[in-house]
């Protein structure tokens, strides 16, 4: 019979307490009423001391046992880490206890008589009997203590000889034999039925765990979908009603606020949008950061202008402190995007007070050299409960109502993804009515005498020039109908097609300086496909793609072609850069 494989701590654990369960205190004495009149009794028919000294050690051997059982029960609780120990412990006690039984025929029987290896060989099979039903939880209790008792009491028959002796010799084997392959058999099926419990326990608690994380993204899901549907129809209702203002406008009539209420709507629907597809982008890796030296000051300069407006228009005093010659290493763009989200975190939720953002230079153990931003604000706080939260997606504490001018409550889930993204470490610290703490580490960089950091020229004369003939690739037909009526405002000659055929048709006969096309498209090809080709057939094409995809795959897959494109709702200045060369 091949040995199972090692069980698992689990099934370990179960297998020691059984075993402690049935060798117990009771159980380890049970052993002296029959060794003691055995001793005894060849100890008065012969005129040796051995079998008092067989007898001395056989109480020695149950003694250490019986400390040791009761030391380990003081231990209390086992760590798993102890488990293969102490079950090893418990297999040389009980390896000692047979090891006695096995020195019974040569210590107690000076001759070797065949009476006296009978009446021996009848305690010992008595004891495997017992010993091997008592420890038959785990294969090596059971060898520990039925082979060397076994052993012993063959070796003895067969030193001794005689047809006698070999037949008890002979018997005494095969009865170890049986006895092995009848509690392995034990041991083996209460291992298999240990494992496979635990791992029904295992596969229950997992499933409990998917169930719970399905049940988890469920809720998010609708929480989502409802806090996105209430942000999207505030300007979508304001958008309609300055519509229908404009459609019932007498000849003649001042529409301008009107129309300036119109753009201020879709402006507020773009930045939603805008503000939920930077979620997409990051979870998708489509932005890779562009790692440089960046000094410090100039960082908060531009923050100071873009902030400190909306700072003032609340009544608070926006401070920004730093050392003069702090540089880091990190991207720009992306650093500005994530410290000014927490300033403007720190503003909307902050009544009286200030908001102070400052910079330092300290050394942590993991990066050695680091300067710490701080964005440190007298606001409302936030409870230790929530702090975890407030990086969720739409969670905001203090705004029930959805106003949008506590924003969206993405701001936070933005700044988690671009501190990941750059590698950046983060902490919170906050207080409810004691104001809020944000601390950002990023990589320190030594100034050098010359400045670090190249500042492209500005103002040159803008030399690039928009397409003359456009073909437009949309199935939607107002969609179509209004990047024609864009670009022909801009002097181009649109040509339109609303599937793949009729631009094909269109190539052929017109012709063209740039493509832009509309991602999803009738039948089995989209416009990516489409553009791609162009691109390898006519290099000259200026080819742009148009999308409202926000799904991670997609947007990686937009990412990795290296194709040019633009997201919906596309903004007039961004298709004209776009196209422009």
């Amino acid at each position: 019979m091949s040995p199972p494989t090692p069980a698992p701590l689990a099934v370990q654990r179960v297998q020691l307490e059984l075993l402690l369960e049935k060798t117990g205190p009771v159980r380890i004495l049970s052993p002296i009423p029959f060794a003691t009149p055995l001793a005894l009794l060849f100890y008065a028919n012969g005129a040796s001391f051995l079998p008092l000294v067989w007898l001395g050690l056989f109480y020695a051997v149950v003694a250490i046992t019986y400390l040791r059982r009761r030391r380990l029960e003081a231990r209390g609780p086992l760590q798993d880490d102890e488990l293969p120990g102490v079950l090893q412990g418990r297999v040389r006690d009980i390896l000692l206890l047979g090891t006695m039984w096995g020195t019974a025929p040569w210590l107690l029987s000076a001759h070797g008589s065949v009476e006296d290896l009978l009446l021996i060989s009848l305690f010992i099979m008595g004891a495997i009997s017992l010993g091997s039903a008592i420890v038959s939880t785990h294969r090596q209790t059971i060898a520990a203590f039925s082979v060397p008792a076994a052993l012993g009491m063959v070796s003895a028959c067969l030193w001794h000889g005689g047809g006698i002796g070999w037949v008890l010799g002979v018997c005494m084997a095969l009865f170890l034999l049986m006895t092995l392959k009848w509690t392995f058999q034990q041991a083996d099926l209460l291992a298999q039925s240990l494992t496979v419990r635990f791992e029904k326990e295992d596969l229950a608690r997992r499933l409990a765990q998917q169930v719970e994380l399905v049940e988890n993204a469920d809720r998010e899901k609708s929480r989502f979908l409802a806090s996105a549907s209430h942000d999207l129809r505030q300007p979508l209702h304001a958008i309609s009603l300055f519509t229908s203002v404009l459609e019932h406008a007498r000849p003649g009539q001042d529409v301008a606020q009107t129309v300036q209420g119109l753009g201020h709507s879709v402006r507020m629907l773009n930045q939603s949008l805008d503000t939920m597809l930077d979620i997409s982008r990051l979870d998708a890796g489509a932005v890779q950061p562009r790692i440089e030296p960046l000094r410090v000051h100039e960082l908060f300069l531009s923050l100071s202008h873009t902030y400190a407006g909306s700072a003032q228009d609340k009544g608070l005093q926006i401070r920004f402190r730093a050392p003069g010659d702090l540089v880091v290493a990190s991207d720009a763009l992306l650093l500005a995007r994530l410290l000014g989200n927490l300033i403007d975190n720190a503003i909307k939720y902050t009544r009286t007070g200030g908001v102070l953002v400052a910079a330092r230079s300290c050394a942590t153990a993991r990066r050695g050299g680091a300067v710490c931003f701080e964005v440190v604000d007298t606001g409302i706080g936030i409870a230790r409960e929530h702090q975890a939260r407030v990086f969720d997606e739409f969670y905001q504490l203090a705004n029930p109502q959805r106003d949008r001018a506590a924003g969206l409550g993405i701001g936070l889930s933005i700044v988690q993804r671009l501190a990941r993204l750059l590698d950046h470490p983060m902490a919170l610290c906050s207080r409810p009515g004691r104001g809020t703490r944000f601390r950002v580490w990023v990589r320190e960089r030594i100034p050098r005498a010359t400045p670090p950091l190249d500042v492209p020229a500005t103002g040159l004369p803008d030399t690039l020039r928009l397409p003359r003939q456009v073909l437009v690739i949309d199935d939607e037909p107002t969609s179509r109908e209004a990047m024609r009526s864009l670009l022909s405002t801009w002097g181009c000659t649109v040509h339109a097609a609303g599937d793949l055929a009729q631009a094909r048709q269109l190539l052929r006969t017109h012709p063209v300086d740039a493509v832009v096309s509309d991602f999803r498209l009738p039948g089995e090809r989209n416009g990516l496909d489409h553009l791609l080709e162009l691109q390898q057939s006519a290099p000259h094409l200026r080819c742009l793609l148009v999308t409202g995809e926000t799904a991670p795959q997609r947007l990686a897959e937009i990412q990795a072609s290296g194709m040019a494109f633009l997201h919906k709702p596309v903004q007039a200045d961004a298709l004209r850069k776009a196209l422009s060369r």
